[in-house]
């Protein structure tokens, strides 16, 4: 008899997704990243604190887009 698993944390995906051999990413990617597993994981609201046109807007709109990947796969392994 299988057992279902328990839904992950948006703060363990991310630090799973950020182990210390993965390539550097910059701070606004990673608040995308955990902004977004937040939203998928925990129903916390998605507010991006930078002005749009910047670097770190498009980077944590970036990052937005790995959180939500990384939140699907979460869930489907979760089941």
């Amino acid at each position: 008899m299988t057992t279902p698993t328990q839904r992950p944390t948006a703060q363990a995906v991310f630090e799973r997704a950020f182990h210390p051999f993965r390539n550097s990413r910059s701070d606004a990617y990673k608040e995308g990243v955990l902004a977004a597993l937040r939203y998928r994981l925990e129903g916390a609201r998605i507010g991006c604190p930078y002005k749009i046109g910047t670097a770190e807007f498009d980077a944590f709109h970036a990052g937005l887009d790995e959180g939500h990947a990384r939140a699907r796969e979460a869930l489907e392994v979760a089941g």
